[in-house]
């Protein structure tokens, strides 16, 4: 999306100006999208795909495994929400990653977990949102906005 590669840079930063590496896709349908290519260098580096949502899961292994043949050592996913629709347990669990993270936003069904998974919880998060939205104090810098 437009503002991807600005969230891309901005995350890249956090993490001591780490190198950044930019999967270019084009989507042809509906939870169908083809890796065109990859823009920069990830050999022998461990590289981290990050996303809003995980639904099938076809975009962000078809991209772990692209940075996985461009050499990279290990691959992680992270998402906020893990929709987890069939089949994105077994291309998640496929062993194309080290770790898969995502946020407790959707509750996950039993039988969708797989060792690699990662759950966080968001509910210290949201408790401390609500709190001081209820004091009348501002939220933004919880979020990194101020």
């Amino acid at each position: 999306d437009v503002g991807g590669v600005a969230r891309a840079r901005a995350f890249a930063k956090k993490l001591s100006d780490a190198p950044l590496a930019i999967i270019d896709k084009r989507r042809s349908g509906h939870n169908v999208a083809e890796v065109m290519n990859l823009i920069g260098d990830v050999d022998g580096k461990v590289a981290v795909l990050v996303d809003d949502m995980i639904d099938t899961a076809g975009t962000i292994t078809a991209g772990a495994q692209l940075l996985r043949d461009k050499g990279a050592k290990v691959v992680y996913a992270c998402a906020t929400h893990a929709v987890f629709s069939p089949p994105a347990i077994e291309r998640l669990s496929s062993g194309v990653f080290e770790e898969v993270i995502v946020a407790n936003t959707i509750e996950l069904p039993v039988g969708s977990y797989f060792p690699q998974l990662t759950v966080l919880s968001v509910a210290n998060l949201l408790g401390e949102t609500i709190w001081r939205v209820h004091d009348e104090s501002s939220v933004s810098n919880i979020y990194g906005a101020g």
